[in-house]
């Protein structure tokens, strides 16, 4: 008992520093969208002061909807031969659910975005959200080539 003790006490440091990494790297890559997304804007600071805060409540909204929609998906995957059909009607109904939520929070932010902003802006703000992303994935899919 005493050595799995001291291996936790010896292990825990670089899981904490493992996940400091992960939230480091996190944080980068939002500080580059955030960036990405106001020079494709051309927010005016008046504009970015009343964008940002309203943008940041979408995108949590979204990622929180994501990350349950993720879960969902690796319940099928990891257990796909140990789930009855019903089972798995369910996850995919619930997924579903999951990308209407996404699709409403979509139409209603883009009511308050259009208090904010222009709609070329807010077409210029989808565009960039998605060249952002397959940024990002051409990024990770070099790296992970090398």
């Amino acid at each position: 008992m005493n050595t799995k003790t001291t291996l936790i006490a010896l292990l825990c440091p670089l899981f904490m520093f493992s996940q400091n990494i992960l939230d480091k790297k996190r944080e980068k890559i939002e500080i580059e969208k955030i960036a990405y997304i106001t020079k494709s804007l051309d927010l005016s600071s008046e504009e970015a002061q009343v964008f940002w805060p309203l943008y940041n409540k979408y995108s949590d909204k979204k990622n929180e909807i994501n990350k349950k929609r993720i879960k969902e998906f690796a319940k099928v995957k990891d257990n796909r031969s140990s789930l009855t059909e019903k089972e798995i009607g369910s996850i995919i109904d619930k997924q579903l659910k999951m990308e209407q939520e996404i699709l409403d929070l979509k139409v209603n932010y883009n009511k308050e975005f259009q208090k904010v902003i222009s709609n070329t802006q807010i077409s210029k703000l989808y565009h960039a959200e998605l060249e952002f992303r397959k940024k990002l994935l051409r990024r990770i899919s070099k790296r992970n080539r090398s």
